[in-house]
């Protein structure tokens, strides 16, 4: 625009040293400035009626027709309370207990008021896990909204009915399709997967395998096969994992017989000898063989408890316990897990194998670890406990920190514990009690997250 060039440029030099041009100015300007003769006083008459313009100026708009209007939402208003809870949660900014509270809302038949949408949307935006749960409360118009924001597309009840879903959705409309197909009918979703899977990017496969993984049966061992020889590293790990998974596939039996001839009992000796081979380290091969094969394979060299704990000889004894760890895990075979933690307890395959266990098993085991390791590496074992955790192991870590003193990394496993132990632990004697005086500020943070929760379930319940 080359009138509000001129103005400015004039406006930067000042009216001394250049004076407005009237000529370069729209007409309605020209007639504006044309009778006063100060140059700073047509420079500003003409600014004015300028900046307007750039900023209302414009034709009237003709043919409009205005947005349709959302799709009613019958459901019920969540209550008061836990209306001005979540206006709380939004100001403060946890998107832990923000998706918390959204996962109950999601459980009961109550909707989020629509004055909320916009700014559990824009939290949403920033945090992937919120989604899911946000889009369920949301409801039809929340769809509404994610129509006409991209940004909050994700809010846009898809069409999952549509056989274009799976050809021409986004990746988290597939994951979705993918998800419920594999629970409704899964042929069908077994049917689209492979059609579609050569023609995926590396990091879709990884994660569609991950989708599959709760629904792995022995049927897909063919498929999971050949995904062993994907060109990506993660697509191969996630094959592997999920082969593991299934009993008696071709995989682990070959996996076996390779490492029958590489391991010999003498006495109280594993001697282990490492693969060799023109490609590939022999320790990552190894370690392939171990977490590959059935963990039957060791029952030769004797009971898990006693395995674990041999001395071993030609190869570090921490490749096999790793290697151990991973196939304990892929098995889910708790005998194993409980000798792996038992022969290390402070090891970092501790928390994770802990996941494996009963949920009686858990919390004895978690209390037998916490009579054996240091205040200190206990407290950072809180930190990568696997979640979600069994009421027997909430109560058990409660019961642990309420007896600890002030010590920088027991506050740190407070906030954890405090934020993931079930619901059905929030009532315990630590959240009830009243605090003395002399409590420290992690123990005053404790109660109150606990009895934060509490409240939230109460009021939606």
């Amino acid at each position: 625009m080359k009138a509000w060039e001129d103005l400015v440029g004039t406006a930067l030099l000042g009216t001394r040293r250049r004076t407005l041009d009237p000529s370069a100015q729209p007409a309605a300007v020209q007639e504006l400035v044309a009778d006063r003769r100060d140059p700073a006083e047509q420079l500003l008459a003409a600014a004015a009626v300028l900046a307007t313009f750039r900023r209302a100026g414009r034709q009237p708009l003709r043919d409009v027709r205005p947005l349709p209007v959302a799709p009613e939402d019958e459901r019920p208003f969540v209550p008061a309370l836990a209306r001005d809870r979540l206006g709380r949660l939004l100001a403060a900014s946890h998107p832990d207990l923000l998706l918390e509270w959204l996962g109950i809302v999601a459980g009961t038949g109550y909707r989020v008021p629509p004055e909320a949408l916009p700014l559990l949307a824009e939290a949403a935006r920033t945090k992937a896990a919120l989604r899911g749960p946000l889009a369920a409360v949301a409801g039809p118009v929340g769809a509404w909204l994610g129509q006409r924001n991209p940004d909050w597309a994700f809010l846009a009840a898809p069409p999952e009915e549509s056989g274009d879903v799976w050809q021409y959705g986004s990746l988290a409309q597939r994951r979705r399709w993918l998800a419920d197909r594999l629970a409704r009918d899964p042929d069908a979703a077994r049917e689209a997967l492979t059609s579609s899977w050569k023609t995926e990017p590396a990091d879709v496969r990884a994660d569609f395998l991950g989708v599959l993984s709760g629904h792995v049966r022995p049927q897909d061992e063919a498929f999971l096969e050949a995904a062993l020889t994907d060109r990506a590293a993660a697509v191969r790990e996630q094959a592997a994992d999920l082969l593991g998974r299934l009993p008696g596939t071709r995989y682990g039996e070959s996996m076996a017989e390779r490492l029958r001839p590489l391991v010999r009992r003498r006495g109280r000796v594993l001697e282990v000898t490492v693969p060799q081979g023109e490609r590939g380290d022999g320790t990552v091969r190894l370690r392939t063989l171990v977490a590959s094969a059935p963990l039957a394979f060791w029952t030769e060299f004797g009971p898990p408890a006693e395995v674990v704990r041999m001395t071993v000889e030609g190869c570090p004894a921490a490749v096999l316990r790793d290697s151990w760890a991973t196939a304990a895990l892929r098995q889910r075979d708790e005998t194993w897990a409980q000798a792996l933690i038992g022969a290390d307890p402070g090891g970092r395959t501790t928390p994770p194998l802990l996941g494996v266990l009963s949920p009686g098993s858990q919390a004895a085991t978690a209390g037998h670890l916490i009579s054996r390791l240091p205040v200190e590496s206990f407290a950072r074992l809180v930190h990568e406990l696997p979640r979600p955790w069994t009421k027997e192991l909430g109560t058990a870590l409660l019961d642990w920190i309420a007896r600890q003193d002030d010590h920088r990394l027991v506050s740190h496993a407070a906030v954890v514990i405090a934020r993931a132990v079930p619901a059905e632990c929030l009532r315990h004697p630590l959240a009830t009690t009243r605090l003395t005086m002399d409590a420290g500020p992690w123990r005053r943070a404790l109660t109150e997250t606990l009895n934060f929760r509490r409240e939230m379930y109460e009021e939606l319940a």
